[in-house]
């Protein structure tokens, strides 16, 4: 197995080295200190299985670099490793089909977690990512006037299928990260109302709260048991 690891800065490579180590019996971490020695070595690589990559380091110009070594990788996934909290762009680059984001904050265990998960075919979405509450003082990095554009989009499931269509219209309004509030000015309704629509949403799909129905939306399988290893 070969996991191209792409940071500007030696010592996390270094310090990462370790725990890739222990993903499978034999991996070869392929270092690259620029998107562009990243690309490089994606087309030199024979078994590549990973690409891991700094958001912000030499060459990538954000979106534009994810895109590139994704048309020239289509069969390997990405993970993107960053420092950053912009929402807007973490989920863009969901949306550009990404397979996971672990922030450098993240501890080891967390990282060796998403990692497998996304080597077993899974997508990684950090809960911080997520709206964890269904409070509308909440922060929102989103336009209410733009719901959902660009943004992580459902997948049709039978539990999706439940929703009336304008559950349905709250719901992807809610993966687009926008608190009740914003959802109520948005399609020109009542807060109180987007909140009986919110409670229906969670008894049809079987969840507790906000981010567990995005999360159950947006990536198949996921059932909103405590047990998951998404963090």
């Amino acid at each position: 197995m070969q996991i191209i690891l792409a940071d500007d800065h030696a010592l996390v490579r270094e310090g990462l080295k370790p725990f890739l180590q222990e993903l499978a019996e034999t991996v070869e971490v392929i270092e690259a200190e620029s998107f562009d020695h990243a690309m490089v070595a994606s087309r030199n690589a024979s078994n590549l299985s990973l690409i891991i990559l700094d958001l912000g380091m030499p060459g990538m110009n954000g979106l534009s670099g994810i895109r590139q070594i994704m048309e020239r990788n289509v069969d390997t996934p990405v993970v993107i490793l960053s420092g950053t909290h912009d929402q807007s762009l973490i989920l863009k680059a969901f949306n550009m089909g990404i397979a996971g984001f672990i922030p450098k904050s993240a501890g080891s265990a967390v990282m060796l977690s998403a990692l497998n998960l996304v080597l077993a075919g899974e997508r990684y979405i950090p809960s911080q990512i997520m709206m964890e509450g269904d409070n509308s003082q909440e922060h929102s990095t989103h336009d209410a006037t733009a719901p959902n554009n660009g943004e992580l989009e459902i997948t049709d499931t039978q539990l999706i299928k439940k929703l009336s269509k304008r559950e349905r219209m709250v719901l992807e309004l809610l993966v687009g990260g926008m608190t009740n509030k914003e959802i109520a000015r948005s399609i020109e309704l009542q807060e109180a109302t987007i909140k009986i629509h919110v409670k229906n949403i969670y008894r049809k799909m079987g969840v507790a709260n906000r981010a567990q129905a995005v999360r159950t939306a947006i990536q198949p399988g996921w059932a909103g048991q405590s047990s998951s290893p998404i963090n």
